[in-house]
């Protein structure tokens, strides 16, 4: 009988892997849509817009069993959602995707697992990220991974937000 455990491997991404983050997201943008639950558009998924806001080594891709499966952006700086936190005090989550045939097995809990490594790496106290409030699935991803929904609100006049926080706590 051959082991069916899957091997999820997490990785720092580098210029060379752009079109693999650009390949997950857009696979979670085509996935969404055919659900009619859209989330992000396609131009909004690219390079040209995704690099105004990050580089490459923002990005961590999930492999399962060597294939790139999933990705999330983290950054320790977000004014835009998050203002008043200063620099370095969290770290923010953002663009978090999984490609659906990997949906199930393990993935989003995985990054967010090794975001909450990279805070207790680096002496950061809390792990935050924003998601859509109207989507209770996403939203219970999160809150079986020890978020707390801090707040919500209206974002650009039109889009429902949760505000979510992990607190990472540390032996002092």
């Amino acid at each position: 009988m051959t082991d069916m455990t899957n091997i999820i491997e997490i990785k720092t991404a580098s210029e060379k892997e752009i079109s693999v983050i650009v390949e997950i997201l857009e696979d979670t943008v085509a996935w969404l849509d055919g659900i009619g639950s859209p989330l992000w558009r396609k131009q909004q998924v690219q390079w040209e817009r995704l690099s105004k806001d990050f580089s490459a080594s923002d990005f961590y891709i999930a492999y399962l069993d060597k294939m790139p499966a999933g990705c999330m952006a983290v950054v320790d700086y977000d004014p835009e959602f998050w203002a008043g936190i200063p620099k370095g005090e969290s770290l923010f989550i953002h663009k978090l995707a999984v490609k659906r045939f990997a949906a199930g097995k393990g993935l989003s809990d995985a990054l967010i697992s090794h975001a909450k490594s990279m805070c207790a790496i680096r002496g950061i106290s809390e792990l935050r990220l924003d998601c859509s409030s109207d989507r209770p699935k996403l939203r219970a991803v999160y809150e079986r991974n020890g978020f707390i929904c801090v707040e919500e609100k209206i974002i650009y006049e039109k889009y429902p937000t949760a505000f979510y926080k992990f607190i990472i706590y540390t032996d002092e």
